[in-house]
């Protein structure tokens, strides 16, 4: 590998994906032909630089020091690490560390509802505004135990080793809900909601749990699950569709961030899974799958998927149209297989039936590019 590859790779690697906020808004303000045109001609850089580092990052890994058996001896610091619990008229912290004696005390706990805990992603924590969307539309559906996951102490640093912190925070997180089995919880009210780093952090969690109480959680949906250093590994070191006995997962920068592999009973790629709508860098359409997510959960029909070989075929319309399944929260469990489907470029993102026909609202690049390479 060249010293430039290697730069990109290991600066790409190391840093902090940091103001995505400001990056959203900022890319928002783009206007939308200029912003079509320059992701057609930027895009192949971003992801020729994401796959030298996925593809190196097992070697950089033992070159730092940076691998789970490193850590292992000692252990990092999980101390820091909390579930925060939140309802329409507070919120309130746990440690995690001791949530399986204070969590069964509490009024609000009662094992037989559904019990939701999402799981943030790299330099997010439940503060910000992925996790206010969704624990928003879940409260406005009336649930209440719903819970995140706080994580950035451990994963708010290097992305390297933030990819080897999963490991550990799925296996405290997964000891944690084992622990409270015996106090009434019930693992087919166990619901896991990842997004990218979070994703992998639920599957660790579900093997762990698996490994302890001999039961699998019922649901994982892995929101845009982490690619760089997750990209073409077992399964057992990755979010994986064994790990609960439904786990959906929905692509929206495969490629880049995001995994490209299927790894769910069902995987969904709105808008092809790797380039979002009214994008214009890869953090955007990274970001992009928690409010399709929190928009799921409120309109049960937003986004309709069509069973399909590829994106391409797709724009086609060479799909099974018959075959078409609900994609988000509302996901029937019984789904297997790769939807595909079109969203909107702004909020509400769903189209429902219309969203299994393919509008062409690309610009000129996109299309010449589309006519060069398509089968």
């Amino acid at each position: 590998m060249g010293h430039l590859a290697f730069f990109l790779m290991t600066l790409w690697l190391t840093s902090a994906a940091a103001h995505r906020s400001l990056i959203n808004s900022l890319a928002r303000e783009v206007a939308k032909e200029v912003q079509k045109e320059g992701q057609a001609a930027a895009d192949p850089v971003g992801k020729t630089v994401a796959f030298i580092g996925s593809s190196q990052c097992k070697n950089v890994k033992k070159l730092l020091g940076v691998t789970y058996d490193n850590y292992a001896y000692s252990g990092p610091d999980l101390s820091k690490l909390t579930l925060v619990f939140t309802t329409r008229a507070k919120t309130v912290t746990y440690n995690l560390t001791l949530a399986p004696e204070e969590i069964p005390q509490e009024r609000w706990f009662n094992p037989a509802l559904p019990f939701r805990i999402f799981l943030h992603g790299f330099t997010d924590d439940p503060s910000k505004f992925i996790y206010q969307n969704i624990s928003e539309a879940f409260l406005k559906q009336g649930d209440v135990n719903i819970l995140a996951l706080d994580a950035s102490s451990l994963i708010g640093g290097l992305y390297l080793r933030s990819t080897v912190m999963v490991q550990f925070i799925g296996e405290r997180l997964g000891s944690v809900l084992a622990a409270l089995v015996p106090a009434g919880l019930d693992p087919s009210n166990i619901y896991l909601i990842g997004h990218s780093l979070g994703s992998h952090i639920a599957g660790f969690t579900a093997k762990t749990f698996y490994k302890q109480t001999g039961y699998r959680i019922a649901r994982i949906s892995g929101l845009d699950p982490a690619g760089p250093c997750f990209s073409n590994l077992d399964s057992d070191l990755r979010l994986s569709k064994e790990d609960a006995d439904f786990v959906d997962v929905i692509h929206t920068d495969a490629g880049v961030y995001g995994l490209n592999e299927a790894i769910g009973h069902v995987d969904f790629y709105p808008n092809g899974g790797s380039e979002q709508p009214n994008c214009l860098i890869q953090t955007c359409s990274h970001s992009r799958v928690p409010l399709l997510f929190a928009e799921s959960v409120l309109d049960a029909n937003a986004f309709v998927g069509a069973q399909c070989s590829s994106w391409k075929q797709f724009m086609k319309g060479n799909c099974d149209f018959k075959d078409t399944r609900i994609m988000g929260y509302h996901c029937p469990t019984d789904a297997r297989g790769r939807y595909y489907l079109q969203t909107s470029d702004e909020s509400p993102f769903g189209r429902k039936e219309a969203g299994l026909k393919y509008v062409n609202n690309d610009g000129i690049v996109r299309n010449i590019q589309y006519l060069v390479t398509k089968k």
